[in-house]
């Protein structure tokens, strides 16, 4: 089993995530910032429940939900060991109803679907992917290890995933020149790349379909001195989530840049970065964009790495010649530049305050002095607030701490850094061979934002995108088009943002593209669930806030009015039997819908941010009938009305819950001009369990996949 890639290496940072962080503060008695009375407090979000997915569910990456075309449930995950085992190599895709059935029924309904990906076997996902006839790509020693991450299901019903390639493997040969490559590979150290990959059989197997991201510091994607001159060398691109923008049109995956230290995997820097493809080609190579500088601006193959919701607004550079990875500013803060520093033998940090005040810390004797004095400063803490950044610094001395015997704090200097706009905080804990960030002429100290492989989904709560991750945050956005605009509206329970992590919703179970103002949280590195409910906050800093919908008048729509509800034009109305008919509205006997927002499935009384439309005249619903829950899912399933469906039921700690009936909607914000939702009043109308838009097709209102640009697909509601 491979170590967990996104656990941080206590002995260079200590790292704590932003809710581990508060408590640190706390327990320590560290100022929560420099100007404690004036920032903001993010809402701590709850733990609603937690429970554990059954045997066999848990992988070496994020899983993915998704359905496929004929609306059949699937969770796929994936593991490539540093095994010679070639059974310890596979991509695995479980079926069943949703993702509660497809725990429970572990061994007995689920149905599990099995593609090989050992790396020397002939047919596998990447054997041999320099020999590729199509997109042959540098494969120096043909020990790629595949995982399959992220599936997107085309109009045909092909599958599309992301592929994350572990080769090339102990790159400076710590094993020796001659050593097999079964001895480089248990190394565990190596190159990355994300690629991409199909399937055509439902995940019984995979085909390699050309590199989506790499590096532009390794000599054509492989890693050697030419390339890597110094003493430090790029591990690529690597910690990859897919997020499927049907408001924008576009794809995005987040992931991760690390640089290293030679000749193993000693982190020096890792940071997050994002890129972008238009769903209109396909989810092909070659279509991808990363962002870098401030624009979508560099090749997805080759492109220089930039950085995303960057602290301060600072961009990151790398020179492997020099070593020398630095955070710098911008406009009238260009010339600043945080440097990567190492606390020496010496143990010693020397620093400066706003004003200029320099100051000394050591990281042994756990002090720090004032250089024009002498003495310790007060209370053995510096606070200040960086004017290049705008974030507050808090520096102080930290003993440790024993209790019965059990050291449960180390001591050393702790640096607490805190956005005083939303009360985000982050806290590191210097000692000896510690690595920090310093500008060298201000002798100001930087945090960069930490490594956060990130789930993104639409929040239909708040019209916005809702971002998770492992620092603990919860972030939201209205433009994902711009990665710099995340936002903090919330910390993450304990426990809740566990390896390889994956948000779902906890009313339908089946889409991870959409969350409501509750969602679920699933660590596939442990099987752990969590219930993560939504809270309100003290008022002083930004939250979540419910969005309503506007009418074609520009009012919020609400469950009192009645409701003309037109899909490109044509009227939606009820009186046609089974099928809903798309006449053009003129009619009087044109049916009218009433807006009747569904509860949180946590029970609590609050709005989800979906909908169940009721026909005004007979109290039946807007749904789709049939036999299974599969074929009320299926792309062109006819939609219908009926009897109000089951709310779900709320996660347990012996279950995942139960999911709502087909009859629950949501109002998806379009973003018609550029990629930012804010004022957007364009909407599509989304089935929660399927994901799918209201559509008239052949004579008919249909489930049909979502079509970015496709006006047949929008929908409007008049007063009547």
């Amino acid at each position: 089993m491979k170590p967990h890639r996104t656990v941080h290496r206590k002995a260079r940072w200590r790292r704590m995530t932003p809710a581990l962080a508060a408590g640190a503060v706390l327990a320590l008695g560290l100022p929560a910032t420099a100007q404690a009375d004036t920032t903001p407090t993010p809402p701590q979000y709850a733990a609603a429940g937690s429970t554990t997915m059954k045997g066999g569910l848990t992988s070496d990456i994020a899983g993915s939900a998704y359905l496929g075309k004929d609306g059949r449930f699937h969770w796929t995950n994936a593991l490539t060991a540093y095994s010679t085992n070639p059974g310890s190599a596979w991509a695995r895709t479980f079926t069943n109803t949703d993702m509660g059935a497809v725990s429970d029924g572990m061994g007995t309904t689920t149905q599990r679907v099995q593609a090989p990906a050992y790396y020397a076997d002939a047919g596998t996902i990447c054997y041999q992917l320099d020999k590729d006839p199509t997109f042959p790509i540098p494969s120096p020693q043909q020990d790629d290890h595949c995982d399959v991450i992220g599936v997107w299901v085309d109009p045909q019903g092909t599958w599309h995933a992301l592929l994350n390639d572990e080769y090339q493997f102990d790159p400076w040969q710590t094993k020796g020149a001659n050593a097999s490559i079964a001895d480089k590979v248990s190394t565990g150290h190596h190159n990355n790349r994300i690629l991409l990959a199909t399937s055509k059989d439902e995940g019984g197997s995979w085909q390699y379909a050309g590199p989506a991201l790499t590096s532009a510091w390794d000599d054509d994607q492989v890693i050697d001195s030419a390339a890597s001159p110094g003493q430090s060398y790029p591990f690529g691109n690597s910690g990859c989530r897919l997020f499927i923008d049907y408001s924008t049109g576009y794809f995005y995956i987040t992931y991760n840049v690390k640089i290293y230290k030679k000749p193993a995997s000693s982190t020096l820097a890792s940071w997050t970065e994002m890129a972008r493809a238009p769903i209109s080609g396909g989810m092909a190579s070659g279509t991808w964009q990363k962002w870098y500088d401030g624009a979508w601006s560099q090749p997805g193959v080759g492109g220089i790495d930039g950085n995303m919701n960057s602290i301060g607004g600072l961009n990151v550079s790398y020179d492997p010649a020099t070593d020398l990875i630095a955070w710098h500013g911008s406009g009238d803060h260009a010339d600043a530049s945080y440097q990567a520093a190492k606390v020496g033998a010496d143990h010693l940090i020397a620093f400066a305050d706003a004003s200029g005040a320099t100051y000394t810390a050591n990281t042994l004797a756990h002090t720090i002095v004032d250089d024009a004095t002498g003495q310790s400063a007060p209370d053995r803490t510096v606070s200040y607030r960086d004017p290049v950044t705008g974030q507050d610094m808090t520096l102080k001395a930290v003993d440790d701490k024993y209790e019965n015997g059990v050291k449960v704090v180390t001591g050393g200097i702790y640096v607490t850094q805190t956005d005083p706009s939303s009360g985000a905080a982050q806290t590191v804990d210097l000692i000896t061979n510690s690595a920090y960030y310093k500008d060298p002429v201000s002798k100001h100290l930087y945090l960069p934002s930490a490594n956060n492989e990130s789930a993104i989904s639409y929040n239909a709560f708040s019209g916005l995108y809702r971002i998770v991750g492992y620092d603990g945050n919860v972030y939201e956005t209205a433009d994902l088009g711009d990665p710099n605009s995340w936002k903090v509206v919330g910390l993450m329970p304990a426990g809740s943002n566990g390896g390889y992590l994956t948000s779902l919703d906890n009313g339908s179970l089946t889409n991870q593209n959409v969350t409501g103002r509750s969602f679920l949280t699933i660590s596939d590195l442990n099987g752990k669930v969590v219930d993560i409910a939504q809270t309100a906050g003290d008022g002083s800093a930004a939250v979540s806030t419910e969005y309503t919908p506007r009418d074609t008048a520009g009012q919020a729509v609400n469950a009192d009015s009645a409701y003309v509800l037109r899909v490109g034009g044509k009227a939606v109305t009820a009186n046609r039997g089974p099928g809903l008919d798309g006449g053009n509205g003129a009619a009087t006997g044109v049916t009218t819908w009433r807006l009747q927002p569904v509860k949180d499935v946590r029970g609590d009384g609050e709005n989800s941010g979906f909908y169940r439309l009721v026909d005004g005249s007979t109290g039946r619903t807007l749904q789709v009938p049939g036999a299974t829950p599969a074929e009320k899912r299926a792309v062109d399933a006819v939609v219908g009305v009926g009897a109000q469906e089951a709310d779900g039921t709320p996660l347990t700690s012996a279950s995942l819950g139960t999911p709502g009936g087909s009859d629950q909607w949501y109002l998806q914000r379009v973003a018609t001009q550029g990629t930012s939702l804010d004022g957007a009043t364009t909407y599509r109308l989304v089935n929660r369990n399927s994901g799918l838009a209201l559509q008239y097709v052949n004579d008919r209102m249909r489930l049909e996949q979502q079509t970015p640009g496709d006006a047949a697909q929008y929908v409007t509601l008049t007063v009547r």
